[in-house]
This record gives structure tokens, sequence and C-alpha cells, in this order.
């Protein structure tokens, strides 16, 4: 983990902060937390990718600001994107067609980082920890039991 991964990943979702906690841990978010600074002694652990920079500490997170050049829209145009979606079901004519394939993910952020070549959205199960990689912007009909996820498609 280093500020540059993380912020990256973290753009993808086009979020206003990144955070940084316990050595590799990356979160995303629009909102500053609420509950003020730590102390320097509390936030000082080395980032695993990145031994000279601090990447917080247990329970603490280094909160980087991001910003973007240009307007918002020529940002969205230029970037993978990713925004929430309005689910929509597809029956596949093609058995086996490789419309989906699930994975283990420590966050959103790295689910979103996953979805490369050929993934065009993405339902996150938090509870799980399941990310389904799907290579359409709907949901194919044998993922309807992962509804309960939080579903993005890419812009």
């Amino acid at each position: 983990m280093t500020h540059e991964l993380c912020s990256s990943v973290c753009a993808l979702g086009g979020f206003q902060f990144a955070a940084l906690q316990a050595i590799y841990w990356c979160f995303c978010g629009n909102s500053y937390g609420s509950l003020g600074a730590a102390s320097d002694s509390e936030c000082n652990l080395a980032c695993s990718g990145n031994s000279g920079q601090n990447c917080g500490g247990d329970y603490r997170n280094r909160v980087l600001r991001l910003s973007y050049t240009g307007s918002l829209e020529d940002a969205c145009m230029n970037r993978n994107v990713f925004v929430p979606g309005n689910r929509t079901f597809v029956e596949l004519s093609v058995p086996d067609a490789p419309a989906f394939r699930t994975l283990q993910c420590a966050g959103l952020p790295e689910c979103l980082y996953r979805c490369r070549s050929g993934c065009q959205a993405v339902i996150f199960s938090q509870q799980q920890r399941l990310c389904h990689l799907l290579e359409f912007a709907a949901v194919p009909a044998a993922l309807s039991s992962a509804s309960s996820g939080d579903f993005f498609v890419r812009r």
C-alpha cells in the first residue's frame, strides 16, 4: 500500500478523500471523519509499499484529499469512474457465458480496482466481502441473490 495506490483506487470512484490505515488498508469516502485528528504517536505506521510514507495506525486513518484537474465532467469522461447504477437483470442466451467472475475483496475500493479490461460493472457485498465483476452494465439473472450488495457501473 502507498499513498499513490490508495489515491488511484479512490479516484476510480470519484471520491473526495482516500484514507490509509494500519499499514495496508485503503478506504474511500466523500466526507471527512467527525472524530478529529489523532496524535502523531497513534498515527505513525509506515506503508507496506513505501516505508517513507505514513499509513496511519491501528484504527487511525491517514486522510488524503483528492483533487481533480479540470471540471468534474472532464474528470468523469477521462477516467474509469464508477457510479451507483440501477439494477437490470438479464437472462443470457448462451449457457455458461463468461458474464461475471466472483472473488474475495477486502473492500469496495479493491473491488472497483479489480474491474479492468472487459469489466463494465461490479456488485460488492460488504458483509460477505464478495466482489462480482460483470462484463455488462446489467446483472445476470444468476446473480439475483446478490441483490443486497452495492452495484456500480463504469461511467
